[in-house]
């Protein structure tokens, strides 16, 4: 594949901390996964981590109900990043 052909969904940002905590709504939730928009629409990919205070039905409630919520994380978010804490902000 050409280098320059890369789908944009394929390159990471780099400019998004490795870890930190980003607020937003929840937009999709499967299995583990789940994907968060910010308020500038920025999308973020994270998989639930053991421990992050919020199981799977808590995450479906709050992205049915347009929540806010805060997610502590470490990775790259665009790659899966390990949600740590989810609560409702």
């Amino acid at each position: 594949m050409n280098e320059r052909r890369k789908r944009r969904s394929e390159t990471p940002r780099a400019t998004l901390p490795t870890r930190g905590t980003v607020r937003g709504l929840i937009t999709v939730v499967q299995e583990d996964r789940f994907r968060l928009e910010d308020n500038v629409g920025r999308g973020y990919l994270f998989t639930l981590g053991r421990g992050a205070g919020a199981s799977l039905r808590a995450l479906t409630a709050w992205s049915a109900d347009r929540s806010s919520v805060e997610v502590t994380y470490q990775g790259t978010p665009d790659l899966g990043a390990i949600a740590t804490s989810v609560r409702v902000a």
